[in-house]
């Protein structure tokens, strides 16, 4: 079976056909999917949906980085975690079998994205995000949960804040679009790759896949975004992650069974899917 990793089935794109939507993914092999907050309601919808087919459907909880401005409390995403895991849920080590934990499976998507930022310096704005990225990944520290991270235009803050922690969490670059240096710091820290649906028409993307750890590698849609080729310029969807992988077996001239058990067996370890 795939895993899509990174999926927002919590975004109004999905609000009249999530359920054939989920089925949909099935009938093409994508049994698992992992729904991303990007906020404190849209994490809260992650977790309602998420509740709909436990055996199927996890979320992650978090603020992105453009949420940093509104002064967004990470405490809240703690009381989540609270209500949602019961009395089994209480901070722990990484080596407590996931079944224990429930339906929120990892802290995101946090981060850094500095594109906005691009014709102006900016410190202020930089220096929110990069508070609220720590505050999170303490969180996950804290709770033995994995991190999503969203990272563009950013990476020598995101490798700084990283170092400064007292301890190196684990967690995946989400839609990694670094360079060769940048990935591998990533790998020298025990980060994933998260892989969309862009590997099928960017360039620079798929110049750097063939230099990455296939242990490391995770399938994305983000959908509804980067809708991969052929269907670009339609909504995007956890039914395309076949398409992802088999790109990835052109670039890498492995068969697409490897990376789709390959890229599963990574999933299961990183956010102890045990189903």
């Amino acid at each position: 079976m795939y895993i899509d990793t990174h999926c927002h089935l919590n975004l109004p794109e999905f609000n009249t056909d999530v359920v054939s939507v989920i089925g949909n993914a099935k009938k093409t092999g994508v049994k698992r999917i992992i729904i991303p907050g990007v906020n404190l309601y849209f994490s809260q919808k992650a977790i309602d949906i998420a509740l709909t087919q436990p055996q199927s459907l996890f979320a992650s909880i978090g603020y992105h980085p453009y949420e940093a401005n509104k002064s967004p409390d990470t405490h809240d995403l703690e009381l989540l975690l609270k209500k949602y895991q019961g009395t089994k849920f209480t901070p722990r080590s990484l080596s407590v079998a996931r079944s224990e934990v429930g339906t929120i499976i990892a802290i995101g998507e946090c981060g850094l994205d500095y594109h906005k930022f691009k014709s102006e310096k900016a410190d202020g704005k930089k220096d929110q995000q990069k508070h609220l990225f720590e505050d999170q990944l303490l969180l996950a520290i804290k709770y033995g949960l994995p991190a999503i991270i969203h990272c563009r235009d950013a990476f020598e803050d995101l490798f700084s804040v990283l170092d400064a922690l007292p301890k190196m969490p684990l967690g995946v670059i989400h839609c990694f679009s670094g360079g060769l240096q940048d990935m591998r710091m990533a790998t020298e820290r025990n980060l994933y790759f998260g892989v969309d649906g862009n590997i099928t028409y960017t360039k620079h993307i798929q110049s750097i896949l063939p230099s990455m750890r296939l242990d490391t590698l995770l399938l994305e849609t983000d959908a509804p975004y980067l809708t991969p080729e052929p269907h670009r310029g339609e909504r995007n969807e956890p039914k395309y992650i076949p398409l992802i992988a088999k790109t990835i077996s052109s670039l890498i001239h492995e068969p697409e069974s490897m990376i789709e058990n390959q890229t599963t067996l990574n999933a299961k370890k990183l956010f102890h899917i045990n189903t």
